[in-house]
């Protein structure tokens, strides 16, 4: 688990942070122009395909694609900083590996999260697979991005602690996947984001 220093950084430096602070923070940095920007040309579509459905959004942030699924989907968030996101839609204070105690008896057609994985370690992330599976209705699906071992993965990763001093984790496909199918998944597919020269650096899981 997270020692108390990286739980700080990760977490709780948002606890006095607006949600125009915290963009300033995390958007147009040279990161973002490098790694998101180019991902989201493969996320979007994704997203786009998600209509009338309930959704858990795990880690939501200020809300930058729960925007995008909040026009067709009856969408209800989960985030340690609930204040960062203005959307009209019920907020829940927690982490990914508390689904089932925050969503209680609610089912949901999909469990969704961008950019979240990465402050989770092993037995969180494996923690969080459990927690959506049990949360997702019976034909239900994961979503959800993860940093990969290959490619930029490692720099941004590095990156992180180096430059902000942040504690982030990247994944292998086989520790995810062996991951998913101890939570229950046998449904499961990746498909790869590149950043800028399309050179590989995380993946999307759809799991089911």
């Amino acid at each position: 688990m997270f020692g108390k220093t990286d739980k700080m950084k990760n977490y709780e430096r948002y606890i006095n942070t607006t949600a125009e602070e915290y963009q300033k923070e995390n958007e147009k940095t040279l990161m973002y122009y490098l790694f998101r920007i180019p991902s989201n040309k493969i996320l979007l579509p994704l997203i786009d395909n998600i209509k009338g459905k309930k959704v858990l959004d795990v880690g939501l942030g200020t809300g930058w694609y729960t925007k995008l699924l909040f026009k067709d989907n009856n969408v209800i968030g989960i985030d340690r900083n609930p204040h960062l996101c203005s959307l009209p839609i019920k907020v829940h204070q927690g982490d990914a590996t508390q689904l089932c105690e925050l969503a209680g008896d609610e089912k949901f057609d999909v469990v969704f999260s961008t950019w979240m994985t990465e402050y989770l370690n092993e037995g969180q992330l494996q923690q969080f697979f459990s927690e959506a599976k049990k949360t997702l209705k019976d034909n239900g699906r994961l979503m959800t991005t993860v940093i990969s071992k290959c490619g930029f993965g490692f720099l941004y990763i590095t990156a992180a602690k180096t430059i902000r001093g942040i504690v982030k984790y990247n994944y292998s496909r086989k520790q995810v996947l062996d991951m998913l199918r101890e939570a229950g998944f046998a449904d499961i597919k990746i498909i790869n984001l590149s950043s800028w020269l399309y050179i590989p650096w995380a993946y999307v899981v759809v799991a089911g």
